[in-house]
């Protein structure tokens, strides 16, 4: 029997801000989702913090409960619409809603048609929150070869934004061609000041690309195990 290949691309990843994380001695912080672990970097230190991976169903109670057997497919905070993060699966018409408060599932899920409607295909689509270079808040859906985007507001939107879904290679140059496994948007608070620390960084089989925010272009791409030292090995 052909034997299953591993990659080392998390199912979701997800970056919260120091005032997004309840605790006094957390800081901004990324966490790495795959299969039924997590890790966490911490942003400031710029390193992958000790004791990880650990289990997410220890530290995130009921998540992947509520569909068993099924993969991460995204992590979706969005600032703007309160303190809930979103959690997506492969192959579920439905989203998990979390609470960050009391650190549960808060109720009943949310059919991802609600949470961002899109005339894209009806398949998996990988979210990613960001903030464009003027500050709009938007969030991008990768799938296949194609991407959407909608601008974020108070509550849901009620369609994606005039002129999407696109294909992906026309605007993402020289960067993506397909709908990367995972995303995330993050503003660091210590690189240097002659550059851009407003980045995306999106996750495809062992590699990784970082995307510049204000000069809409590719930094470069990279194994994941180089770019991210210390990245453990996921169970």
């Amino acid at each position: 029997m052909e034997s299953k290949v591993l990659r080392m691309s998390p199912d979701a990843v997800l970056w919260l801000d120091v005032a997004d994380i309840d605790s006094t001695d957390a800081g901004s912080t990324l966490f790495f989702f795959k299969n039924r672990q997590f890790a966490c970097w911490d942003v400031l230190g710029d390193r992958m913090l000790e004791g990880y991976p650990r289990d997410i169903a220890a530290h995130w109670p009921g998540l992947l409960e509520s569909f068993p057997g099924r993969c991460l497919r995204g992590a979706l905070r969005v600032p703007e619409w309160g303190n809930q993060i979103y959690f997506l699966f492969e192959g579920e018409s439905q989203a998990v809603v979390w609470d960050m408060h009391t650190r549960r599932a808060a109720g009943p899920t949310i059919a991802v048609s609600r949470l961002l409607p899109t005339d894209l295909a009806d398949a998996d689509v990988t979210p990613v929150y960001a903030r464009l270079a003027d500050g709009t808040s938007v969030i991008y859906g990768f799938r296949g070869l194609e991407y959407t985007r909608w601008t974020v507001g108070a509550s849901f939107p009620d369609a994606e934004d005039p002129g999407f879904p696109r294909k992906i290679a026309s605007d993402w140059k020289d960067g993506l061609v397909l709908a990367p496994r995972a995303g995330v948007y993050v503003d660091w608070p210590n690189r240097s000041s002659a550059h851009s620390n407003r980045k995306i960084y999106y996750f495809m089989g062992d590699l990784y690309l970082r995307w510049d925010v204000p000069s809409n272009t590719r930094n470069y791409r990279l194994d994941i195990i180089a770019g991210w030292k210390g990245w453990p090995a996921f169970a």
